[in-house]
């Protein structure tokens, strides 16, 4: 059957033993529309490629993130709605590219002398600090590598360890109100970090992000405001609501896992939600929207659009991975500008879809390679100013 030869061809190519003749016809029979199905199941077991990591994330805190995503939504259902019918010939072309592409990849890079680090991912100016401003003004930078940063203010204490998370714990007075202190705890290009709030709500900060938020949270609700892209998991209080504040929306929860995209530099805020329940209130609206697991919410263009959706790919950042599926070229250069901290020209930049994981170690310069040799467009990367045109 022409089903199972796809089969073995796919895992030909999966273990680098495919021919030349046997990869012609691996096309010919993904280029069948009949085969669809069977190859987005195929795509979807693919291996994620591994390196070894140093991220703020520890391997088994990202693991069982990684398993909770996986687990609290339908993905094969998501999986069904990624791609329309009308945009399947333009995709399964890239499709086929990176999935070979990414197999030699794969190869390629990881049979380095010494383990890839973040440090080498990077180039020597890249050397923000995650930055916490209090509420009189100061300026505390939370590097990973300092041992043990204490921080007191009214009603909390925070305490910052070296790897990369700020825990806030209550130490009201007796007898006296928490006075409530506002900060902002603000990360670089190219870094992530965590925070514990108060209530014990977990928040993962992305690169070029900024939390605003209280020390100790008032009787009525939890507000914290977003700029930039964080995943919250939220401790759960049917007393106090958890709202999140971003650009053009308002997000309320009572305890749930999800997470939010809102930089000033793209032009839509995206919502996507991996447990729980959350409603959504648009700037423009005084209704409020229900989100279920494996739903996503984007607003754009004073319009909010709901979709099912894999949440792996919203929410990859955290374990450690870029995570591409259908994804427009111009979002995938968004994401690099912000994690390698370069900036990208988009005046020439041609229309594209990209498919594939690849480690957030990765030097630049060879992730790059590895999209010139998988698609029709080529990178001039000068003084960390990223060109982009077609071959």
């Amino acid at each position: 059957m022409q089903e199972d030869r796809l089969h073995y061809l796919f895992h030909r190519a999966v273990g680098g033993s495919i021919t030349a003749e046997e990869r012609q016809e691996l096309h010919a029979l993904l280029a069948d529309n009949s085969y669809r199905r069977q190859y987005n199941e195929l795509f979807a077991q693919l291996p994620s490629l591994t390196a070894t990591q140093e991220d703020v994330f520890r391997p088994q805190e990202a693991d069982a993130l990684f398993n909770k995503i996986k687990a609290a939504t339908n993905m094969e259902a998501a999986r069904k709605a990624v791609i329309p019918l009308t945009t399947w010939w333009a995709c399964i072309a890239a499709g086929i590219a990176l999935l070979l592409g990414f197999i030699g990849y794969r190869l390629f890079i990881h049979t380095p002398s010494a383990p890839v680090s973040l440090a080498t991912a990077l180039s020597p100016r890249k050397a923000g600090n995650v930055m916490l401003v209090l509420s009189d003004g100061r300026q505390i930078p939370l590097d990973s590598n300092q041992q043990h940063t204490v921080i007191r203010q009214q009603g909390a204490k925070a305490v910052s360890t070296d790897t990369g998370t700020l825990t806030y714990t209550a130490q009201p007075v007796p007898g006296e109100a928490a006075a409530i202190a506002y900060n902002t705890l603000t990360t670089p290009r190219g870094k992530h970090f965590k925070i514990v709030l108060p209530d014990g709500t977990r928040v993962w900060l992305n690169a070029a992000s900024s939390l605003h938020y209280p020390t100790v949270f008032s009787e009525g609700q939890r507000k914290v405001t977003l700029s930039g892209e964080a995943y919250f998991e939220v401790a759960a209080d049917s007393r106090k609501p958890f709202v999140v504040s971003t650009t053009g929306q308002t997000i309320r929860v009572l305890g749930t896992a999800f997470n939010v995209k809102a930089y000033t530099d793209e032009s839509y805020t995206r919502t996507t939600l991996v447990e729980g329940r959350i409603s959504i209130t648009p700037e423009n609206s005084n209704s409020p929207v229900l989100l279920s697991p494996g739903e996503q919410a984007t607003w754009e263009n004073n319009q909010l659009q709901i979709i099912k959706t894999d949440p792996q790919e919203a929410t990859s950042w955290i374990t450690g991975l870029f995570y591409f599926s259908d994804t427009e070229l111009s979002v995938v250069l968004h994401q690099l500008q912000r994690w390698y901290d370069i900036d990208v020209d988009y005046a020439s930049l041609p229309p594209g879809r990209l498919y594939g994981q690849l480690p957030r170690n990765t030097p630049l310069p060879q992730l790059l390679r590895a999209i010139e040799k998988t698609s029709n467009i080529k990178f001039k990367l000068n003084n960390d100013r990223l060109s982009v045109e077609r071959q």
